[in-house]
């Protein structure tokens, strides 16, 4: 029991070490407000009766509003900095109480390891706090899982490929559902669709971003190929325990840009535990067997 303890100790310093190294290795780039400025920026235009994909050309790539219309939307609404800040951090802790009831103890690891990654986001006020809360609960709710996939998508892109959970799983009414949701979600967007096709069509700094680690750096094609690779995978082996977090890995590997804050995106897939086996049932032999034992009678006592 001690040599337990003294490994859990040292296994949870090591994940905590990782975890705060990778925190200030992000520390240069990370501004508190930053990508909400963005979002707000896109929202300022959009509620002016604007393109709210216009006006890019004189900040950064990473600083690029390329998401549906409906976070520049609703920004003016939730963006004020107190209820924004608040609302991720609501998610945060949400995603790590739904690793902490999947694993225990043990499930607060990879939240230690990946707290440069979550944190960056958190204080950068980028919506992927939210993505990442309503991806993790994809998989646990029949009804309300797809429903928060939709919006997942309707947020940041790339949540779409979770759908090859619900294929590989033959999940035809979760597929179904989350088209309803996605068409309720794309009405109030309708006005500003075309700008957001044209600006994906016309501007190429929608696309062409700073790669990182994705496999873009290396060559479009391996990119290409990895996907689908991962996708593949993920659609196989959607059936077992394994098969939201191999959803979850097709979208890290389709994203254009992987850097390190990208990682945070893993939080979004607690693993389930393990289902114990299931014990066979007694055979009427050992049943008889064990009955005869406990009728015979035992040693008689010895009179002091």
């Amino acid at each position: 029991m001690q040599r337990l303890s003294l490994g859990w100790v040292i296994l949870v310093g090591l994940y905590l070490a990782l975890g705060v190294a990778g925190a200030l290795y992000l520390a240069p780039t990370t501004a508190i407000g930053l990508d909400l400025e963005t979002y707000q920026r896109a929202g300022d235009l959009l509620w002016a009766g604007q393109d709210p994909y216009s006006g890019q050309e004189n900040v950064g790539q990473e600083f690029h509003y390329r998401y549906p219309p409906l976070l520049a939307l609703v920004i003016p609404i939730l963006g004020w900095p107190p209820l924004w800040f608040g609302l991720l951090a609501v998610a945060t802790a949400a995603t790590i109480w739904l690793w902490y009831r999947a694993a225990g103890p043990r499930g607060l690891l990879v939240p230690a390891l990946l707290v440069g990654a979550w944190g960056q986001q958190l204080l950068n006020g980028n919506a992927q706090a939210l993505v990442v809360y309503l991806l993790a609960i994809t998989p646990l709710f029949a009804r309300v899982g797809p429903a928060a996939l939709a919006l997942a998508t309707m947020l940041k892109l790339h949540p779409v490929i979770g759908l090859v959970w619900f294929a590989g799983r033959r999940d035809l009414r979760a597929i179904a559902l989350y088209a309803a949701a996605c068409v309720v979600l794309l009405i109030p967007q309708l006005p500003w669709l075309d700008e957001f096709v044209r600006y994906f069509l016309n501007d190429p700094a929608a696309v062409e971003t700073i790669p990182g680690m994705s496999l873009r750096a290396i060559h479009p094609a391996l990119w290409v190929m990895g996907i689908v690779a991962a996708v593949a995978l993920a659609w196989r082996y959607a059936g077992t325990r394994y098969g939201w977090m191999l959803a979850t890995v097709a979208q890290l590997v389709a994203l254009p840009r992987v850097l390190l804050v990208n990682l945070a995106l893993l939080m979004a897939a607690p693993l389930p535990p393990r289902r114990p086996p299931t014990a066979a049932p007694a055979s009427a032999t050992t049943v008889d067997q064990a009955s005869a034992t406990s009728s015979r009678p035992g040693p008689a006592a010895t009179p002091g």
